[in-house]
């Protein structure tokens, strides 16, 4: 089994993801991150493309991220904050 690490990624309207996850993938302007369980700290901008979350269970989510917005990646708890 995966290790996990607590995902949530919100903007200003709703909450869109909130719980643990295997991994992410998501569009940063240096190119596309991956992160997993005991990522290194990081401060990343983001900006619009595909976002892919695994869930715990195996389950991929995958949505397309039309807003800027700003990851930050530190003791297995990562942030998204998307902005319109």
């Amino acid at each position: 089994m995966s290790k996990l690490f607590k995902l949530m990624i919100i903007t200003p309207e709703k909450t869109i993801y909130d719980g643990e996850a295997a991994s992410l993938v998501a569009p940063s302007e240096l190119g596309y991150l991956g992160i997993l369980a005991d990522h290194a700290p990081l401060v990343a901008n983001l900006v619009a493309g595909k976002v892919a979350v695994k869930k715990e269970n195996g389950e991929a989510l995958v949505f397309d991220n039309l807003a800027k917005g700003f990851l930050d990646v530190l003791n297995n708890n990562v942030t998204m904050i998307l902005k319109k």
